[in-house]
């Protein structure tokens, strides 16, 4: 199914922008692990750029209350996202997170890509918000556990939208400089350490900071 949903949001996105520019894509590495970080200004709409648009095949982390929605749901399953438990969801349970990060881990292990937005929700500020831990909590597990030959790497993404609510306007999608998660001890299934975790939050907030407009 997702073979076919490629086309469809491909042609949507074409018809609902005028202009739609991308820069920087040969930057993206052609193999290995890569997790892309992007800014989150427009909900459902910016998944599906990268869905479509990206020189990878992605998996996205979306929140856990879209695969509940009757077609949403269907959508996201079939374009292999994975969901994400947040607190200010009702009903969440955060334990499941656990799941979540073995499963993005077990992607970027395999030499997949997959995307997040560390920032934790989609919204109309002109800057960033403070991102959350999980994009640094699962890169450096997944680093963690990767065959010795490959090196996990982190694509910053930056999505502009001229106006966004406009229909026929224009976006931009700009690929980053990728840089590589430094690999440390993580057992299997166990937490990296807060140090590490800050340390590479910092560095995700200053990248992505670096293709954004604020």
């Amino acid at each position: 199914m997702r073979t076919l949903l490629h086309p469809l949001l491909r042609v949507m996105l074409r018809i609902f922008f005028r202009r739609i520019e991308i820069t920087g894509a040969e930057r993206v590495p052609s193999e290995g692990p890569v997790i892309f970080v992007l800014n989150h200004p427009n909900g459902l709409i910016d998944p599906a750029f990268l869905l479509c648009l990206a020189p990878r095949r992605v998996s996205f982390l979306a929140k856990a209350p879209l695969f509940r929605m009757p077609i949403i749901g269907s959508i996201v399953r079939a374009v292999e996202a994975i969901p994400v438990h947040r607190r200010q969801d009702a009903g969440a349970d955060l334990r499941k997170n656990a799941e979540t990060f073995e499963a993005a881990q077990a992607v970027l292990v395999r030499g997949g890509t997959i995307a997040i937005f560390p920032e934790g929700t989609s919204h109309s500020d002109p800057k960033l918000r403070p991102l959350k831990t999980g994009t640094a909590r699962i890169a450096l597990g997944a680093a963690a556990g990767l065959p010795a030959h490959w090196t996990l790497e982190i694509v910053p993404v930056g999505l502009y939208y001229r106006a966004k609510q406009t229909f026929r306007s224009a976006a931009l999608l700009h690929y980053g400089t990728p840089f590589s998660v430094d690999r440390i001890s993580v057992a299997r299934g166990a937490e990296p350490p807060a140090g590490p975790v800050r340390e590479l939050t910092t560095r995700l907030e200053h990248a992505l900071r670096g293709v954004t407009l604020e």
